[in-house]
Formats: C-alpha cells, structure tokens, sequence
C-alpha cells in the first residue's frame, strides 16, 4: 500500500506543474487508488482489470445495433441493463473463479470489516 501511495505521489509531482488541481485529486484519491493493494497479490487482478465492464459494454453495443442503433424507449433499456446485470451477478455469485473462491473466506472477513456487516450476512 505505501509504495502505490509512493507511485501516486510521484505522479502527482509530474502532473503538478500541468494541473495543479488534477495533481491535488491524484493525492487526495491515493487510498482509493491503492484500495486493491490491500487484497492478496493473487486476487488483484481481479480487481483492478476493467474486462468486466468492457464484456459488458461490448454486449450492451451489440444489443443497441441489432435494435438500429438505438434503444426504442428508456424502459427497453431498464429491461436489457436489469437482465444484464443479473446475469453477469449470477455468473460471479455461482461460479466464481478458482483464485477468487480459494480467497473467499479472506475477502468475505475483508468485507465485513470494511462494511461493519456479519459475515452470516449474504452479500
């Protein structure tokens, strides 16, 4: 966790002299940046890729284009966000990756920490 919060601080003195105020948020953000460092180095990659929101970004513009181009009312795409997303949660709730399920038990403890909730809780 230092040295993310050592890399960040190192790219804010670059930024600095560009933006200062970009350069402010940078480091008033570090933690939040560095939040992933906190999981085993098994887990966080995981955590820090962003192929989950682009398969899902890539499915939602196939969708869009075999409608036209477009969505024909908000509530088609309420309907296809809703399903979606339920979908993409089961797949993770049921049959989470090997790496991730082989670390459940220490981020169900991380989360519940974190969020001050029971680990008997579903989450």
């Amino acid at each position: 966790m230092e040295e993310g919060r050592k890399a960040i601080s190192s790219l804010s003195q670059l930024v600095q002299p560009f933006s200062p105020a970009r350069a402010k948020r940078l480091l008033d953000a570090a933690d939040k940046y560095c939040a992933f460092l906190n999981f085993p180095r098994e887990v966080r990659h995981y955590l820090y890729t962003n192929n989950t929101s682009e398969s899902f970004n890539s499915t939602l513009a196939r969708f869009e284009e075999e409608l036209g181009g477009y969505f024909p009312s908000l509530r088609s795409l309420e309907v296809y966000l809703y399903v979606s997303i339920y979908e993409s949660n089961s797949r993770w709730k049921f049959r989470p990756m090997s790496v991730i399920r082989h670390y459940s038990y220490h981020l169900k403890q991380l989360h519940a920490s974190r969020f001050q909730v029971s680990l008997d809780e579903d989450f």
